[in-house]
């Protein structure tokens, strides 16, 4: 049995250093939500969020005259479509192998994928998404002084969009085509639809009139302070988000079916010969494209 959510949540995050949502159309991942993630599914459960009144009362605890209201999420431009596979995953020319529905040539986005047959792949597309996140400035620095999230996650960006379809692959060399269409009607012209040539079991999209999907979003956790030396050096305020680091997952390696992989053994875990996702460097994802060869 395939632990779907959690296997696809890790080979999204090794590629793009992002977490990824399983379920956009069912948990709708928030700036300011915080929490823990499940190492089980991989899901990120979340607690509350910074924006809730309640929330404010333990600021004002600490700093009676931040109003986190005052300072609401913005929103970035809208960006180009967001395509990305898991390494080996590869994105082609569209290529369908059964009759195509009508309306191909007013297509969104339209696109084929390739997996290996010899290890599981993951992908995500994001019809023209846009980044939701904190405004630069006070808010990080006020949200370091709650001590009520010391061993909790934030949310402080997310990518929103209206249409999304994500995959994890079998262990097989599977193909299928992608197509965003818009919907049949005179009354529709501003509604969209996915078609796809294939019946996998876990592909999965959704649309909607409205920006209402998170299928990736970023997430971060206070920096555990030392007490310096010298009594007298005094620890500096935080500035923006200086104070905070990028959150690593909280499961072990795995295998190719979402299960602790046995043969990385955790006595070794400080052994750089021993391969470690949680100590590799940030990956900054490229753009796909047919001439890139295979990692």
């Amino acid at each position: 049995m395939v632990n779907t959510s959690l296997k696809y949540v890790d080979l999204m995050r090794q590629r793009t250093s992002k977490w990824a949502n399983w379920f956009p159309e069912r948990q709708d991942i928030k700036v300011g939500s915080y929490g823990r993630f499940n190492a089980q599914t991989g899901s990120f459960d979340v607690e509350g969020n910074v924006y809730d009144p309640e929330f404010q009362k333990l600021i004002d605890a600490t700093d009676g005259k931040f109003k986190l209201s005052d300072h609401p999420p913005v929103f970035d431009e809208e960006e180009k479509d967001f395509a990305i596979g898991s390494l080996g995953v590869r994105a082609k020319d569209f290529s369908p192998r059964l009759d195509v529905a009508e309306g191909l040539d007013q297509a969104k986005y339209k696109g084929d994928w390739q997996f290996l047959d010899i290890k599981r792949g993951a992908m995500l597309v994001m019809h023209k998404p846009r980044q939701e996140h904190f405004p630069k400035g006070k808010v990080f620095e006020a949200l370091f002084k709650v001590p009520e999230l010391k061993d909790k996650y934030i949310v402080p960006s997310v990518y929103k969009c209206r249409a999304y379809a994500l995959y994890l692959s079998e262990r097989g060399a599977e193909r299928f085509s992608l197509a965003l269409l818009p919907k049949p009607g005179k009354d529709n012209k501003t509604q969209l639809e996915w078609w796809t040539d294939s019946k996998v079991e876990h592909l999965q999209f959704k649309t909607d009139p409205e920006e209402v999907f998170s299928p990736l979003f970023t997430c971060k956790r206070k920096i555990l302070l030392i007490r310096p030396l010298m009594r007298e050096s005094p620890t500096p305020d935080p500035e923006d988000a200086d104070f905070w680091m990028d959150v690593y997952p909280p499961w072990e390696p795995l295998d190719d079916d979402g299960e602790i992989d046995p043969v990385y053994d955790d006595d070794q875990e400080d052994d750089p010969n021993v391969y470690n996702p949680r100590r590799d460097s940030v990956y900054v994802p490229q753009p796909i494209s047919d001439d890139e060869d295979d990692e």
